[in-house]
């Protein structure tokens, strides 16, 4: 396992990391957390919102305070792109209390504001108290570092994250790249580096599910399909041909998904893993420099002009 800097917080993040959002109520959930730890991975992305993965998470870990967890504060009232803010800083305190308490820990490694989907709600945020009250988590002790995460359902450009990186109010986000939604590469990255801001990645393969996303050459195909009928792509060859992906070969569909993320300058890949066996493929990607150019630039040619997620 490859290790890389987490911004200005000097932390020194696995390249590979969990994304425990699923899975967490799995009977051998502890052995493939275990198994995740012994594969070296010491970064794991979690959040109040995602079920009891918190809990599960909390009871897999005793022992294991070297490993560094991201959690998250949601001030909407759901995960939809048209959600009603409604964060305050009372809530934000005990959103991060809770996580404490489920996680079994006496910090939280990194506290993000979950899902900023509007620079109007970020600025919200920034004023309500909702950002006083992480800095003074920080202050505490109860919080290493902060800072947000988009949704890229939302914000495909990422104009949040383009308005709040500069600031310098952050420490870390959490920001959507994959090769069916490059956008970041070019607008967030490059300012993530100026400002010395840790940059993790998450939905490094889409929206995945079985029917689309990129998990398989027939998911792949139906979300460029659903690219194509939204209007992001052409309706024409080569988009519409099944045989657009094969160029991508050896690697499977996955593979060459995280293999795109980890070329670029992130500090972390968040990932979600059922299975050992999923863990075992996934840990095939981690050979520098991860993606040949012509593949890499083949996939910016094809897709670099979608400004939009699609399911």
């Amino acid at each position: 396992m490859l290790y890389r800097r987490l911004g200005r917080t000097d932390l020194r993040v696995s390249e590979l990391g969990f994304g425990a959002a699923r899975g967490y109520d799995q009977d051998d959930f502890p052995a493939l957390v275990h198994a995740i730890l012994d594969a070296g991975i010491n970064f794991i992305d979690t959040a109040t919102g995602y079920g009891d993965s918190e809990l599960a998470l909390g009871r897999a870990l005793q022992g294991h305070d070297e490993i560094l967890v991201e959690t998250k504060y949601c001030p909407y009232d759901s995960y939809r792109t048209d959600a009603t803010y409604e964060g305050s800083p009372e809530a934000l305190v005990a959103s991060a209390e809770e996580s404490l308490r489920r996680l079994r820990r006496d910090h939280l490694d990194v506290l993000l504001g979950h899902g900023m989907r509007t620079r109007e709600t970020l600025d919200r945020f920034m004023a309500d108290g909702c950002y006083e009250a992480m800095v003074r988590l920080r202050d505490q002790g109860k919080v290493r570092f902060i800072g947000i995460s988009e949704l890229s359902e939302a914000d495909g450009t990422h104009e949040v994250l383009q308005r709040a990186v500069p600031t310098g109010a952050f420490d870390v986000v959490m920001l959507t790249l994959n090769f069916l939604l490059q956008t970041a590469a070019e607008s967030v990255l490059p300012l993530c580096r100026k400002h010395d801001v840790g940059a993790v990645v998450m939905m490094p393969l889409n929206q995945p599910s079985k029917d689309s996303g990129l998990v398989s050459v027939p998911a792949a195909l139906e979300c460029i399909r659903r690219h194509v009928a939204a209007g992001n792509l052409p309706a024409e060859p080569p988009w519409t041909e099944p045989n657009l992906l094969d160029f991508l070969q050896p690697y499977s569909i996955p593979a060459a998904g995280l293999r795109y993320v980890l070329s670029h300058e992130v500090s972390t890949c968040c990932v979600g893993m059922r299975s050992p066996a999923r863990l075992q493929e996934n840990l095939q990607v981690l050979d520098p420099p991860y993606l040949d150019p012509e593949r890499k630039a083949r996939l910016e040619s094809l897709f670099g002009g979608i400004r939009s997620q699609e399911r």
